[in-house]
């Protein structure tokens, strides 16, 4: 007769506990950073940024504390498709793109209109002489 090993089971539990651990070293580090911002005014925090990074400030909180709340309602057995939140993350990684896209295209090349024009001007004048250098060159060599 054999007996059943216990083998797995306690894989299994030794596999969960080391995630629990790791979750409640995360968590620990959370709430260490959250009091560390909630001992800072907002006034405070947004006085040293520019414009850019006061925004970037204000919607990676504001994801940051969906996400929280996302992670909550989930270990509350509730399902935060079914709630306002869904919308809200949505809304938040939309502005995040609009922001993204403004920060490219002030990143972005510009161009030197004048200069471009001269260029162009110049280029296109050059063509057209050396055209009408040709057309001369040919005038003359059939007369």
């Amino acid at each position: 007769m054999t007996t059943k090993s216990n083998r797995p089971d306690e894989e299994l539990e030794a596999d969960f506990n080391a995630r629990a651990t790791q979750l409640e070293n995360s968590l620990n580090e959370l709430e260490s950073f959250l009091s560390h911002i909630d001992s800072v005014s907002y006034t405070t925090i947004h006085e040293g940024l520019t414009p850019l990074d006061q925004a970037r400030f204000d919607l990676t909180a504001t994801y940051t504390l969906n996400s929280l709340m996302w992670a909550y309602l989930r270990t509350r057995g509730i399902d935060p498709k079914q709630t306002q939140l869904k919308s809200e993350l949505d809304r938040v990684k939309s502005y995040m793109d609009k922001l993204k896209s403004v920060v490219d295209r002030q990143s972005a090349s510009r161009i030197d209109k004048q200069a471009t024009t001269r260029l162009m001007r110049n280029a296109l004048w050059q063509q057209a002489h050396s055209k009408n250098k040709t057309t001369n060159n040919d005038d003359q060599q059939t007369n």
